[in-house]
């Protein structure tokens, strides 16, 4: 699984994808297991026009799947404060 997380909404342009750190975990088909990670604030910043990079509070989602194909991905959000 590919984990990727995009800001919902920012002040600033931005690439709306990145993928981020990968990890997997093995799932057999039809059936379900719970996976818990945690993901850094400094995974969830953007560049800035000077050229630094910086952390703007706000919603993300947080994207996981087999690829990076819109109907493949699983959704779900979080908030930076």
């Amino acid at each position: 699984m590919r984990p990727v997380n995009r800001a919902e909404a920012t002040t600033r342009a931005q690439r709306t994808r990145g993928v981020r750190p990968r990890r997997r975990d093995e799932v057999a088909p039809g059936t379900a297991e719970t996976v818990t990670f945690e993901v850094p604030v400094a995974a969830c910043t953007i560049v800035d026009t000077a050229g630094d990079r910086i952390v703007e509070p706000g919603a993300f989602e947080m994207l996981v799947g087999p690829s990076s194909r819109e109907e493949a991905l699983l959704v779900a959000g979080f908030e930076v404060r």
